[in-house]
């Protein structure tokens, strides 16, 4: 990922930025004027579904973005350096711009908020209501604050460049849920920054490379 254009989020301090910088802006789209294309993609969270008590429910504070050119509003890892923000990652159901506080330039919808919802394998489904983080004390919420991967024994003595080789292609096969990964040359392993770290991820790791060489950390975590 480029050092220039992108920058890895921990998400507690780059959270509590980003809404303290949308704090004193001046909010757009609060009218309630929202588009055709709104009603079409989003419903009312408030009205989520009923979660199966078999079905594991996430929570995190993210950064919730939509493009342009983009037909759903996305979860995001990692903030492009620019104004408006670019970024992408997992498609949110059940979103609606009209129901949040949020910022908009340019045609481009942003904010930081408190998101709960699970996942189909596709998108995260909404299951509570948003909070916008500016809302939001952080010290309630301990569990969501950034903490350093677990990392084990790895089988194999892997060079740095094998262990950034091993982080560059789980971040190419999942682009949606990956949002940076690097070497650990100190402990042996490939650190992999993820919004979520789902069931898919966790097996091609297992399948793909030796054992405890990859370490994940996930913004999305389990509702406990």
């Amino acid at each position: 990922m480029g050092h220039k254009t992108m920058q890895r989020l921990i998400p507690l301090a780059a959270l509590l930025m980003l809404a303290a910088c949308g704090q004193g802006a001046e909010d757009a789209g609060s009218d309630g004027t929202g588009s055709a294309a709104d009603s079409s993609q989003s419903g009312d969270a408030s009205d989520g579904p009923t979660v199966p008590s078999d079905q594991v429910v996430y929570q995190g504070m993210l950064t919730v973005l939509q493009g342009v050119e983009r037909d759903a509003a996305e979860l995001c890892g990692a903030v492009a350096e620019s104004y408006p923000p670019q970024c992408g990652g997992l498609p949110v159901t059940g979103w609606s711009w009209d129901a949040v506080e949020h910022d908009e330039a340019q045609g481009v919808r942003w904010g930081s908020y408190l998101v709960t919802g699970t996942f189909d394998g596709k998108s995260f489904l909404l299951t509570e209501d948003p909070v916008p983080t500016s809302e939001i004390d952080m010290a309630d919420y301990p569990e969501l604050q950034y903490q350093e991967p677990e990392i084990g024994d790895p089988a194999e003595d892997l060079s740095a460049v094998e262990l950034q080789a091993i982080a560059d292609e789980i971040t190419a096969e999942f682009p949606r849920y990956v949002y940076g990964g690097w070497a650990d040359d100190q402990n042996g392993v490939a650190l992999i920054d993820a919004l979520l770290v789902t069931p898919e991820l966790e097996a091609y790791a297992a399948e793909h490379f030796p054992a405890d060489t990859v370490a994940f950390s996930s913004m999305l975590k389990p509702v406990e």
